[in-house]
């Protein structure tokens, strides 16, 4: 990544400690259900410092992306819930929020968020746009597996199997795929490295949280 800007490093510095200090409220049973009840507004929060710039330099292009792939996203997960024909059998429980027909309204904000900050980094460095969509959906695939077990335990959702099925890999994937095609055969670009900042330092959150309180 290229050097940061002085906004990006300060929300780094911001993000990364407290990120870092939900890691280990989230490891002590006395603070975890404080923690459970801040998730919905600590990821609406970073939702919003994600989009702040690009509605402040009106980015028109990619606000129309992300208002699109949020209206998909949250369709695709509705008809998931009540159908388990895209990811499979699994229901949401109350740690996200608000809901809409079963699913939280975070989940497609988040789920843009994450496809935003990785594809934003593969159009950067990877010129076809068909690569950059490939390496794009193998990444959020990736993000996803290293969040599931954490999801489950803390009743982000849970999956009617024991095991979670090979199909919500596959859904993400292709869903990952067609969002980062268009963004990158459109050549859309974010103002900065925020989204992909929040990303990096979600992931590094969910890897702690995985290897420490679940």
């Amino acid at each position: 990544m290229q050097i940061l800007s002085k906004t990006e490093k300060l929300i780094l510095f911001l993000l990364l400690p407290f990120y870092l200090i939900g890691i280990v409220l989230h490891s002590i049973g006395a603070t975890l259900p404080m923690m459970l009840a801040f998730t919905p507004y600590t990821i609406l929060a970073t939702s919003v410092l994600g989009f702040f710039f690009e509605v402040k330099e009106r980015n028109k292009g990619l606000l129309v992306w992300a208002a699109v792939t949020f209206g998909v996203t949250l369709f695709l997960e509705i008809v998931g819930v009540a159908t388990s024909l895209v990811f499979g059998a699994y229901t949401y429980g109350p740690t996200l929020g608000l809901k809409l027909l079963g699913v939280p309204l975070l989940i497609g904000i988040n789920w843009t968020i994450i496809i935003l900050g990785i594809v934003q980094v593969a159009r950067t460095r990877i010129a076809n746009p068909l690569a950059a969509a490939l390496v794009t959906a193998s990444l959020t695939v990736l993000f996803d597996y290293v969040m599931e077990p954490v999801a489950i335990a803390f009743d982000y959702w849970t999956w009617a199997a024991v095991d979670i099925p090979l199909q919500n890999y596959i859904a993400w994937f292709c869903i990952a795929f067609v969002f980062a095609f268009v963004f990158a055969k459109q050549k859309l670009a974010a103002v900065n490295k925020v989204p992909t900042l929040i990303v990096i330092v979600q992931f590094v959150f969910f890897v702690g949280l995985r290897t420490f309180a679940v």
